[in-house]
């Protein structure tokens, strides 16, 4: 199981770096740039997903390291990581909790970038260091839909990405 988690981190970690690459195009000014009033701006929604990611991570190294006593993932768990999966592919607008929503106004892309390469590196080696018997525990907690194992959590990691995308590319390519 280990090894599926760890190809699909490398695969969002490509298409993390994918878009990190197509923004090098734009300066920093364009990137802070809103859309509309009340919008986040490209830079803002990528520190929107660090910070959502960041707090994740430390939930997971938290629960794994041994703080309290860790369920083994349920029916519960995996339907859970579904119905995240499922509502961050639907065209609804959430409104983001507010511990991930206090995003800077302003930043660089060689900032975002290097604070979000650092939580990823963080995220990686804490997979690779999680034991195998973790592999299929609770170990990490979603705000709405609750808790599920690594791979839920992978999996947030790349639906939240992908859902995110779509406002960054509404944004570029206008």
């Amino acid at each position: 199981m280990k090894t599926s988690v760890l190809e699909k981190v490398e695969r969002i970690e490509k298409e993390r770096n994918d878009l990190l690459e197509k923004l090098s195009a734009f300066d920093d000014e364009y990137l802070n740039m809103k859309p509309r009033p009340g919008k986040w701006s490209v830079l803002q929604i990528l520190n929107h997903l660090i910070k959502s990611e960041k707090l994740s991570v430390i939930y997971i190294k938290r629960k794994i390291s041994g703080q309290s006593e860790i369920k083994q993932s349920s029916i519960k768990s995996k339907i859970n990581a579904f119905i995240l999966r499922t509502g961050l592919r639907l065209p609804i607008k959430l409104k983001a909790p507010d511990n991930v929503s206090d995003v800077p106004d302003y930043d660089t892309l060689e900032n975002v970038k290097q604070n979000w390469d650092k939580v990823r590196r963080l995220f990686l080696s804490v997979i690779i260091d999680m034991p195998d018997g973790m592999l299929d525990k609770d170990v990490f907690k979603h705000p709405v839909t609750g808790k599920m194992n690594i791979k839920g959590a992978v999996d947030f990691f790349d639906s939240h990405f992908k859902h995110h995308l779509k406002q960054v590319y509404s944004i570029i390519n206008k």
